[in-house]
């Protein structure tokens, strides 16, 4: 059992919280969910749970990060601002909180054993290809995080795909559906086309000046600029401080002497077990009969060592070990659960021991392999001393200034120069925002908040110095304001009669394209001349748009020729004939097993979906009218 927790580990899960963790360390913990807002600013709520607007706007940031991680250059950075994705980040957390809830009402809760073993897994955390507790620790500290915190983040992961995952593993894929989208897809049209341009109906194009009046009228909010603001900011960031701290050789010499210990890596041991699994919440007779039987087997072991592998293929009741031979390979302290780990590193090399209770169960445990501890040369780990060193200097030197640092801010309402002098960092100034494009950092939305109030638009005074994130204070203050403004129609008439010609001109050639494919299915096709015949397939190439290709492969050709129209990018209308369609019997397996696993996924993803409706059905959600604004 201990090695099948182990190795589900590894499944999709694990890679994608390994993904993140590579990305950011900036996971949610538990008690945010569970605990409810303590800070007020909540926008919703689920059951009793509060989501506060700070951990929206974080989520935000994390979405946005990790999508600008995954996008690259073809990332659009406006995506993350509008009011859709916000919702939809907005309705991930409601999801999570009542499934959170669900799960802990369920008394679904990670063993020591996954968690264990999933930390063993993360590269991030060894040394040499094996989990190191001093690496481990130190990162975690480095990233201003606890053991307790991360560890309370994979329990929650853990939470949350055990609850999924009778859904998602419940689904499966038609074969013979999957078979007959792969026909479909793999299907080829034979077409030829004409093409009506632009400048067959530009002359019936008539632009009057009341046509643009009238739209200008029912349309004034596309043409109303928001209220826009320009500020000034000051940041004071210990990580800014740390990175101008000189770290001299001695010191770290020093450090990494007077820490030996945590820079060592810890003895590793591994072993074999027998399992004979029993739930703890079994009665006393069931439990007796266990241990009777775990009793059994050791007085065996006892007699005959060697019969150990043997034994453990027939009799364990932990099927990944037992495969093994009951071998668990190495671990250290903390990645097992503790009566186990107790044992195993209270035994000799070699000895059996048994029966050794646990929450799994009786276990017979034999110790393979002891491996000492050693410690770190300073070569190796210089980096993250220096690390260390330079963040503990900054923690200092934050702590001293931050309270100057607020004090001027707010002695000195109407400029940020004085706090930015004593800080010894520099006040810059953005360009023109509004309350819904913000840039950074004025984008958090406590100081948002405070900025875009209605006494600091009024005022132009400092906000408070605000802590966007640990270690981060940022005061900002208002310098113009820019009031919301309908533009005149003189300005945008140009603008408007450019809509509208190009909303008639497709109209047009709409009306014109429709009536000549209708003549054709009628078949009059007489003087017309298509260009030559090529072959297509649904998958969009350099002659069909992806639209272009659903269009043609939308049309029914139980008769042929078939037609079709569109408008083209070029402002062209162009019409295909569909003269012919070629299927195939036998489809790509390489299509084939992509089309089930699309299929799949889309199973998934509607089961999910219905799963999550009724989870949220069951808890009472309350979301504010102005959740999603950001003020």
């Amino acid at each position: 059992m201990l090695e099948a927790i182990r190795k589900h580990a590894q499944g999709w899960l694990a890679k994608a919280i390994l993904g993140l963790i590579a990305l950011t360390f900036a996971f949610f913990g538990l008690e945010s969910y569970m605990a409810g807002d303590r800070s007020g600013g909540v926008i919703a709520e689920v059951g009793d749970v509060g989501i506060s607007r700070d951990a929206l706007a974080n989520e935000v940031r994390t979405q946005r990060d990790r999508m600008r991680e995954s996008m690259g250059q073809a990332f659009d950075p406006a995506i993350a601002e509008t009011k859709d994705f916000r919702n939809q980040v907005l309705d991930s957390l409601v999801e999570r909180s009542a499934m959170l809830q669900d799960a802990q009402k369920l008394g679904i809760l990670a063993p020591d054993a996954y968690v264990a073993a999933m930390l063993g897994r993360i590269p991030t955390f060894q040394e040499d290809g094996k989990f190191s507790q001093a690496r481990y620790e130190a990162i975690l500290r480095q990233n201003g995080r606890s053991p307790a915190q991360f560890e309370n983040e994979l329990r929650q992961e853990f939470m949350l795909e055990t609850m999924a995952s009778p859904v998602t593993l419940a689904s499966f894929p038609s074969r013979e559906v999957s078979a007959q989208l792969g026909r479909l897809v793999a299907q080829q049209r034979e077409i030829s086309w004409l093409d009506i341009p632009a400048a067959a109906v530009a002359s019936a194009i008539r632009i009057e000046p009341a046509d643009i009046q009238r739209y200008y009228e029912a349309n004034k909010a596309e043409f109303t600029e928001p209220q826009q603001v320009r500020a000034e900011y000051a940041v004071l960031d210990q990580a800014a401080i740390a990175s101008g701290i000189a770290v001299s050789e001695q010191a770290v010499a020093d450090y990494y002497t007077a820490h030996a210990a945590q820079f060592g890596r810890p003895e590793q041991r591994s072993a074999s077990h027998i399992l004979v699994a029993v739930d703890k919440a079994a009665d006393a007779a069931t439990r007796a009969r266990a241990k009777a039987k775990a009793e059994t087997l050791y007085q065996t072991l006892q007699k005959s060592p060697a019969r150990f592998a043997e034994l453990a293929r027939t009799e364990s009741q932990d099927p990944g070990s037992a495969e093994q031979g009951g071998s668990l390979g190495s671990f250290g302290r903390g990645m097992m659960v503790k009566p186990f780990e107790d044992a195993v590193f209270g035994m000799k090399l070699h000895e059996i021991r048994g029966p050794v209770e646990s929450d799994f169960g009786y276990h017979i445990i034999r110790l393979d392999g002891i491996e000492p501890s050693q410690a770190m040369p300073l070569a190796q780990v210089r980096g993250m001393v220096v690390d260390t060193l330079r963040k503990q200097e900054a923690q200092k030197r934050f702590a001293e200034l931050a309270e100057n640092f607020g004090n001027l801010v707010y002695e000195n309402a109407d400029s940020l120069q004085p706090a930015a002098t004593a800080a010894k960092v520099a006040v810059k100034q953005t360009d023109w925002f509004s309350a819904k494009s913000l840039p950074p950092p004025l984008d958090h939305a406590t100081l948002s908040d405070a900025l875009l109030s209605p006494e600091s638009l009024k005022n132009h005074q400092n906000t408070e110095a605000i802590e966007i994130k640990p270690g981060t204070l940022v005061a900002a203050r208002v310098l113009d304001v820019r009031p919301a403004r309908l533009k005149p129609l003189a300005e945008v008439t140009q603008a408007i009669e450019a809509r509208l010609r190009h909303d008639r001109q497709i109209s047009l050639l709409t009306q014109k394209g429709e009536a000549m494919i209708k003549a054709l299915t009628g078949g009059e096709e007489q003087g017309v001349t298509w260009s030559a015949f090529k072959m297509v397939t649904r998958q969009p190439d350099g002659l069909l748009a992806p639209a272009e290709a659903r269009a043609v492969f939308r049309v029914q050709t139980d008769k042929l020729p078939a037609y079709t129209g569109f408008v083209r990018q070029d402002g062209a209308y162009r019409i295909v004939r569909i003269s012919r369609v070629l299927d195939t019997s036998a489809v790509d397996p390489m299509l084939t097993a992509s089309i089930e696993s699309g299929v799949l996924q889309a199973q998934q993803r509607a089961d999910m979906k219905a799963m999550l409706t009724l989870v949220k059905a069951r808890h009472k959600v309350k979301i504010k009218q102005d959740a999603v604004e950001g003020r």
